[in-house]
């Protein structure tokens, strides 16, 4: 690393400061690993480090944003600065787990394995030190992910809870139609099951309507599983979903930003010539919430997904739209 002025070098100590693994490091220590800093930047998109790969470097997230992506392609979470990545693939020597890209211009310092290596060697202190935190910082990992655990699992159960009993109050209606069915056929004469056919599709129309955009199969089926009051259409991508607009009467659209052939901003601007009233929610692991709405979508729902604040979006925009149907009125 060119050697930088006395300003920019406290600057950058400080950064490194900051990082778990070596904030107990003196301020020569600190200057030894700056020292094996190299600066790299990354447009969106790039990727940062591969899964699977060998952990040839680790890295300190100076700016900018990064995305952690699973074998599978799905997006877990979003790293923000400053934060160190891949630091216990260089300890440990296990290939990557995880795909890291950008997902905005980002800063990098990048430290290559075989030179950390050589300053453990050299200096005990160094790596009493640095062996010592990524102990604590393993410790700390272990009690929040206990801590998330305990959270998804008390989300869940709400979330159960409420699927069951939307199912109890659906099969007490189905018991009263069932009853009304019988009644209605005994006194008009008419066949039970011509009434059934026509009772259930007066059923349907009373339900909402939403179209789930994505072109992972499995975030549309997680989408739709946590939407139980609605009739969920489903598409891949863009295009499918502009096609199907046109033929489904539809009371919300929530679509994924990066996909194939057509992607959310483009639907989106489509959607608002075409159907400028239609309710258009994002959801997305790649923007946030304030370009969402720079974009003009009528709501943000972050990836991964939390049921409560997607069922919060959904219940928001839905609401905005009948209280501007009530002041036309």
């Amino acid at each position: 690393m060119a050697k930088a002025d006395p300003k920019k070098e406290k600057l950058l100590i400080q950064v490194l400061k900051k990082i778990p693994i070596f904030n107990g490091l003196a301020l020569t220590q600190v200057r030894k690993i700056l020292a094996l800093c190299v600066h790299k930047s990354y447009a969106p998109g790039d990727k940062v480090c591969i899964s699977g790969t060998p952990p040839e470097e680790m890295f300190v997230l100076l700016s900018g944003a990064v995305g952690i992506i699973t074998q599978e392609g799905i997006k877990v979470a979003t790293i923000l600065p400053v934060t160190m990545l891949g630091e216990m693939g260089v300890i440990t020597g296990q290939p990557r787990v995880a795909t890291v890209e950008a997902t905005k211009p980002t800063a990098m310092f990048i430290i290559q394995r075989d030179k950390f290596d050589a300053v453990l060697r050299d200096d005990n202190e160094i790596r009493s030190k640095v062996y010592r935190a990524i102990i604590d910082v393993l410790s700390g990992k272990l009690s929040n992910d206990n801590v998330r655990l305990r959270d998804y699992q008390q989300e869940k159960s709400r979330f159960e809870g409420q699927i069951a009993d939307l199912d109890r109050r659906l099969s007490e209606q189905e018991r009263r139609a069932e009853i009304a069915l019988d009644l209605a056929a005994e006194s008009s004469g008419r066949d039970q099951a011509e009434l059934e056919l026509h009772v259930g599709e007066q059923v349907k129309d009373l339900l909402p309507r939403a179209l789930v955009v994505d072109d992972e199969l499995e975030f549309r089926k997680l989408l739709k599983d946590a939407l139980p009051s609605f009739d969920v259409l489903e598409a891949a991508d863009g295009a499918e979903a502009l096609e199907m607009v046109g033929e489904e009467k539809l009371d919300l659209v929530i679509t994924d930003i990066r996909m194939p052939e057509m992607d959310g901003f483009q639907l989106l601007e489509a959607l608002r010539a075409q159907h400028p009233d239609l309710p258009v929610l994002a959801t997305s692991g790649y923007i946030d919430e304030e370009e969402a709405q720079e974009r003009d979508f009528d709501g943000f729902i972050e990836k991964p997904l939390s049921i409560g604040p997607m069922q919060h979006a959904v219940d928001s925009v839905l609401g905005r739209e009948k209280k501007t149907e009530d002041s036309a009125d």
